[in-house]
């Protein structure tokens, strides 16, 4: 039956579908699939910081020759900063932090939202919370517990919810720390590429022009096969990594035992302290080469949603993080009988002949691709959750994998970091240029990073206070240490990867605001669908019924039986959702309005025209934008007026028998829809889905059969609508002109590129009736 169980929670939280959610989750934590990311993730998440010994000693001594001293220290600063920041920060504490499996600062942003609940750009609309059926079910906090824990956790939650300028500044932060990475994202496959294929300049006569010709063919080449999948080029890479990982090995321990055996002694921190002691403010300096070695971490977390939690831990802490310290080991051991050779200390220290050296190239050029493909990925990741949340305009964003609902690809994003990639190749040239260039925007953020995990930690969490604050000071405090370091690079290069951030920071704070004023004055200015429409017949009413409520208020319009009851549901003429008044041949009830619809403001009848439209609404309730537009100008509706939702929902796929939440309101053959979809499916507006709906009308409501069966693609309509917003004309003087020049010139000119959702749905484009809505604000 049509209206069976459709509750309040199926029509919010899908509630329906949450067997699919967890037959998903357990497809993607059973152990053979977790090994099987775990193998991917070696190929996707860690080249860009497995790569990093290609580069990090010759970035760290720029200037002078180093000393058995300075190497052994700058060894225990590198061994206990991956130590600390890697395994410690982000392998044990960030990753607790996802948000239904998605990482990044975004997810970390929603899941503050949502449990202190503030507001996104997008409320209104169906939010994160809708999309991802998140349950939370921690403690809210209360005030008059007596846990310290509880009640900085009810404060915190409280002056979030209520201080404009907490929200506000919170935002700018998640919006620099996102923009940052991008930006860093960019320098990314530059610096690892070159830092490859200079090793032909080591053995052969290839001039500097051709190392960056090359270079830029392989980036282009990266980019290109971008489209096929996280999933698909993690299992290609995954070898190419574990071999160049393997190479590492033997050409650590080779160099270990021929140059340094004890230098193992150099994982003692006091070389560290020696290492600032003796060199001071060029230590401190040096500190952002020396960051190098840990680039891309973030890209870790960025990347949850494409893996796992479970397989990220195992492939850093099983391979990588053994592999790296020993790979930085060896170099350290060949740089102490070597040390004027530390501008090429990565090829330069390769044993056994040419013939292992060009095999190490082959392999340190491929792992260097994989060390793009980290940021890449991390990048596709960012800019969806960042459209979700209302943040940048919305693109074209394919889902690759049925497994993992975050593993997507976004064209419109890879082909502009393919272009700026190959532009900052040609420009700095060097791995020593783009090194000046590189860590200045990922060290910022990581610092961000450390600040909202610890707001998690109070608020979500209830950690100790102290135990939190602990890890606030402590890894704040290294965060700023690197961070201070990179500033030198400014002057440098570091500006390039400053001025992306800023153009992607003021793109996405540009459309945040233009998106949120839009929805606020959308929320003010929306009419309930009792103040539009009306009947033009006398109910008998009980006065139990005059005290209900309308059809569209948030709570009872969608009201229904409880979880686990049987009994079908239907709009009574109060519009409320009473059960059993849907009978097994769909009868309407027996006090319902007879087929005449009026406006409410003055009585007037309302033109019925013999057809089917369908028009699109964000929201669950009231009236859609466009309904008044269309009824006040024109004074007509459709015979049968569908109002539908289309909904993403966190599994792979919906079945049909499952796709459509339907329900008759209670005026004149008009009807509301929900259309869930999964992460992998196609919304297609073919002749298929308007007969669903259609044989839905007919079970709820028989008495417009007639319509129904003379329905075809023909005289069925598609209505959706597009805003522009215009500034009151009273609005004057700088604060007028402002807001006139950046609402209506800059954002909704932005909005002309936007690529609008129902483009992709195969909407026939004799039936599709698009209509402006002009919205002052």
């Amino acid at each position: 039956m049509a209206n069976a169980n459709i509750t309040s929670e199926k029509w919010i939280l899908d509630a329906d579908l949450e067997g699919q959610k967890e037959e998903q989750v357990k497809r993607k934590k059973g152990w053979p699939s977790t090994f099987a990311l775990a193998y991917s993730a070696v190929g996707v998440v860690y080249g860009d910081v497995g790569t990093s010994p290609l580069y990090v000693f010759s970035s760290t001594f720029t200037t002078d020759t180093p000393t058995e001293t300075d190497v052994l220290g700058a060894m225990s600063i590198i061994f206990w900063t991956i130590t600390l920041i890697v395994v410690v920060k982000y392998m044990l504490i960030v990753l607790l932090a996802d948000d239904n499996g998605e990482g990044g600062t975004f997810a970390l942003y929603s899941l503050i939202c949502r449990f202190a609940g503030m507001r996104t750009a997008t409320s209104g609309l169906p939010d994160a919370s809708d999309v991802t059926l998140s349950r939370y079910s921690r403690h809210t906090g209360d005030k008059g517990t007596k846990s310290l824990s509880t009640r900085i956790s009810f404060r915190l939650k409280q002056y979030l919810a209520t201080t404009a300028g907490a929200q506000a500044s919170l935002l700018c932060l998640v919006l620099l720390m996102t923009s940052m990475v991008l930006g860093d994202g960019v320098l990314t496959p530059a610096q690892s590429v070159l830092g490859a294929i200079y090793g032909l300049q080591v053995k052969t006569s290839v001039s500097q022009g051709g190392i960056v010709g090359i270079s830029c063919g392989i980036v282009i080449l990266l980019f290109m096969v971008q489209r096929f999948g996280t999933g698909r080029i993690g299992f290609c890479f995954a070898p190419i990594v574990l071999i160049y990982f393997l190479c590492n090995l033997i050409i650590a321990i080779t160099n270990i035992s021929r140059y340094k055996p004890d230098i193992f002694k150099a994982l003692s921190p006091h070389y560290a302290y020696y290492y600032f002691r003796d060199n001071r403010h060029l230590g401190w300096v040096q500190c952002s080469g020396l960051f190098l070695a840990i680039t891309g971490t973030e890209a870790t977390y960025a990347d949850l949603g494409h893996f796992s939690r479970s397989a990220i831990r195992i492939s850093f802490l099983v391979i990588c993080y053994p592999v790296l310290i020993v790979t930085y080991l060896g170099q350290a051991a060949w740089l102490t009988r070597y040390p004027d050779q530390v501008s090429s200390t990565f090829y330069a220290s390769i044993p056994y002949g040419d013939g292992f050296y060009w095999f190490v190239f082959v392999f340190a050029t491929g792992a260097a691709c994989v060390a793009s493909q980290a940021m890449i990925s991390a990048a596709f990741s960012i800019v969806k959750q960042s459209i979700a949340l209302g943040c940048f305009p919305q693109l074209s964003v394919q889902h690759v994998s049925d497994k993992v609902l975050g593993s997507v690809y976004i064209p419109e994003v890879n082909y502009v970091m393919m272009v700026l990639t190959v532009v900052v190749i040609a420009i700095f040239k060097t791995t020593v240029q783009l090194g000046n260039a590189y860590g200045v925007a990922v060290s910022s953020m990581m610092f961000g990073t450390t600040v909202l995990i610890y707001v998690v930690m109070l608020m979500i969490w209830e950690t100790n206070f102290f135990l939190a604050t602990a890890f606030l000071i402590s890894f704040g405090f290294i965060d700023m240490v690197f961070t201070t370091a990179n500033l030198n690079k400014v002057p440098h290069g570091g500006w390039f990867a400053l001025a992306i951030a800023g153009a992607v920071f003021s793109l996405s704070y540009l459309w945040w605001w233009g998106t949120n004023i839009k929805h606020k004055s959308m929320l003010a200015t929306q009419m309930k669908m009792q103040d539009l429409l009306g009947t033009n017949l006398i109910y008998n009413k009980s006065k139990k019924d005059d005290a209900s409520s309308p059809d569209d208020s948030v709570d009872e319009s969608l009201t229904g039986p409880g979880p686990c009851s049987n009994s079908p549901i239907a709009e009574d003429d109060s519009g409320i959702s009473s059960p059993k008044l849907v009978t097994g041949n769909g009868a309407a009830p027996a006090n319902g309005p007879h087929d005449q619809l009026v406006l409410a403001s003055s009585g007037q009848p309302l033109l019925r025209i013999p057809a089917v439209g369908i028009m699109f609404a964000d929201t669950l309730y009231g009236a859609p934008t466009i309904l008044p537009e269309l009824v006040n100008r024109w004074g007509v509706v459709h015979k049968v007026l569908i109002i539908l939702t289309i909904r993403q929902v966190a599994v792979s796929t919906v079945s049909e028998s499952e796709r459509l939440l339907f329900r008759k309101l209670r005026y004149p053959g008009i009807y509301r829809c929900v259309a869930r979809y999964g992460y992998r499916d196609r919304v297609h507006m073919d002749n298929k889905f308007v007969i669903k709906l259609l044989d839905k009308v007919n079970e709820v409501d028989p008495s417009v059969a007639h319509v129904v069966q003379q329905a075809n693609m023909v005289n069925t309509s598609y209505i959706v609508s597009f805003i522009k917003l215009f500034v009151k004309q009273d609005i004057v003087g700088i604060t007028g002109a402002f807001r006139r020049f950046f609402l209506q010139d800059v954002y909704s000119n932005m909005g002309r590129f936007v690529r609008h959702s129902y483009q992709d749905w195969c909407i026939p484009h004799g039936s599709l009736f698009e209509v402006g809505v002009a919205l002052n604000v």
